[in-house]
């Protein structure tokens, strides 16, 4: 078994006296047979047969001792040493020796100490009394101490299993991992059973994994633990399935789920475990699945925040970044069409050479812009200015701005005239139409059809704009949408991966959905749903028109 050596908060003075309690509640509740109530070792004949060994000795002992005191004493205080005996016997070997003791003693003291000496005599109606009711006494005497000592021992094994359900309980409560809620798992169960333990673990896709290999651990059978583990059942001796395993598995019942398999086995021979000790067992199962979930919600509560201080750092260094760059780089595109005109009106060969310049200059201040945007919507800084707009107005807007860049591309429009207004923040509803647009071109080859399809429903509005490029990367469809992520991570197109984190963002803000996915003729399609919202009633002017002079 487990060393106690090692545990942390004991002090060297009480550590030996703990051990022995441990041992000894060990033995009361051994998977060998033993009886937790008494305490007496059933499957141990040896231990039984000196009990009976020294119920014989004592009674010996009393009657040679009194022999020496019949001239001094009366028959009823000799009668009172052999209840004596009884009691003492009764007191430390239980009920079946202080039975044995009492009848021994009526015997001898008939065949000793009532006359005619050293032999049985039951001729006369006292003698037989005096058997009869020395007989009764010393039973009932036995009965009712071996009661008590019963009572004693079934209330300092209760003390013993309410002390390791605590000294587990306090132990669990500060580890911080799930390996030390094993390592504390595994010795309590051994040390509380003396048997030995397994605990298993599932992997993030619910299969349990093998333990690692110690030395003094006893195999696992992994499909019957899997089987306990899926079916969240017991298996093993004492539930029939299977009727052949000699090992117990237990489910760690979580509130939220199962956290995995305690396998407990036997450390000699294959004997079931009584309904209390089960009761016990179950306990210790119930707070290591407890401990199990506590750690696993910790780990992911200390992950989150940390995640959480790393998104706000980063937010804050792009949000400085963004706002100080966004001065040049007005200033750069302001220079570079000052020169162009310049270069222009002077036929200068270098007129080319400067549209490149103002090209990247007006790519960079666009990722500027995103950076930007995408501080203020991860601050919550945004504040939607709502008006009553026409879509065709906006997607008209959205492809003015990109006029040179889809200058290679044939675009297809199919808005449908007789669309509803929408109620949204016309600019942020243009950027998320230039994002997808500018997405589009990016992605596809010079003179890839691109489009914009537009419908109504009743409470929605929705837009897609698609194309006939190579599509989307499968099973990433929707992991497009996260901040900084391409659909390859090593590409030749610029960008930094924040545009279609913008258009999530922008939408959801709006109370709307998008998604993204490859159109079953080839290519992409990102679609958006607005919510429609009721159109204000007509106010009409209540003065009449005045009369033309």
């Amino acid at each position: 078994m487990n060393d106690r050596c090692s545990e942390p908060g004991r002090s060297p003075g009480n550590h030996a006296q703990i051990e022995k309690n441990r041992i000894r509640a060990g033995r009361r509740a051994s998977w060998l047979g033993s009886r937790p109530e008494t305490g007496e070792p059933a499957g141990l004949p040896s231990v039984l047969w000196g009990g009976y060994s020294a119920a014989l000795l004592i009674s010996l002992s009393v009657t040679f001792a009194a022999m020496p005191l019949l001239p001094y004493l009366d028959q009823v205080n000799i009668v009172m040493l052999f209840l004596l005996a009884v009691v003492g016997v009764a007191a430390w070997y239980g009920r079946g020796p202080a039975v044995l003791v009492t009848v021994l003693n009526v015997l001898s003291f008939n065949f000793v100490f009532v006359p005619p000496h050293f032999a049985f005599a039951f001729e006369t109606l006292q003698s037989v009394l005096t058997f009869v009711v020395m007989l009764s006494v010393g039973l009932i005497v036995g009965q009712l101490t071996a009661q008590f000592r019963h009572q004693a021992q079934v209330a300092h094994a209760r003390e013993e299993r309410a002390r390791y359900l605590y000294e587990m309980a306090r132990e669990l409560s500060g580890a911080l991992v799930a390996e030390q809620v094993v390592e504390i798992g595994e010795r309590y169960v051994e040390g509380s059973f003396r048997v030995k333990a397994r605990l298993l673990m599932p992997d993030d896709h619910g299969r349990l994994q093998w333990p690692p290999v110690q030395p003094g651990k006893p195999g696992v059978d992994l499909a019957i633990a899997q089987w306990c583990f899926d079916h969240n059942d017991s298996a093993g001796p004492g539930t029939g399935r299977p009727p052949d395993t000699p090992s117990l598995y237990l489910p760690l019942k979580a509130p939220l789920r199962n956290r995995g398999v305690l396998m407990v086995a036997p450390g000699q021979r294959r004997l079931p475990l009584v309904p209390e000790q089960r009761r016990l067992l179950d306990t210790f199962a119930v707070l290591i699945a407890i401990a199990l979930e506590r750690v696993y919600f910790a780990t992911i509560a200390r992950d989150t925040l940390v995640k959480m201080e790393a998104e706000r750092e980063r937010s804050s260094v792009l949000a400085g970044l963004s706002h100080d760059l966004r001065t040049p780089m007005t200033a750069l595109i302001g220079l570079t069409e000052t020169l162009t005109l310049k270069l222009i009106a002077e036929q200068s060969p270098y007129q080319e050479s400067l549209n490149s310049i103002r090209e990247q200059a007006e790519r960079m201040a666009f990722l500027v812009d995103n950076l930007l945007d995408m501080a203020k919507l991860q601050a919550g800084r945004v504040w939607l200015h709502k008006d009553w707009q026409s879509l065709e107005e906006l997607v008209g807007s959205a492809v003015r701005m990109l006029e040179q860049a889809l200058r290679g591309h044939p675009l297809q429009l199919a808005l449908n005239p007789e669309l509803p207004l929408v109620n949204c923040d016309a600019v942020l509803i243009e950027r998320v139409l230039v994002n997808l647009l500018q997405n589009a071109t990016k992605y596809t080859r010079p003179g890839t059809v691109i489009g914009v399809t537009a419908s109504a429903a009743t409470d929605w509005l929705t837009v897609e704009v698609w194309d006939e490029g190579p599509g989307l990367p499968a099973g990433r469809e929707q992991a497009l949408f996260e901040k900084f992520a391409r659909g390859r991570v090593e590409s030749a197109v610029p960008g930094v991966g924040l545009g279609l984190a913008i258009c999530r963002s922008i939408i959801e803000v709006h109370g709307g959905q998008i998604r993204a996915e490859n159109r079953p003729t080839g290519g992409a399609r990102f679609t958006f749903a607005l919510p429609l919202e009721p159109l204000p009633p007509f106010e009409a002017d209540d003065e009449p028109d005045p009369e033309p002079t």
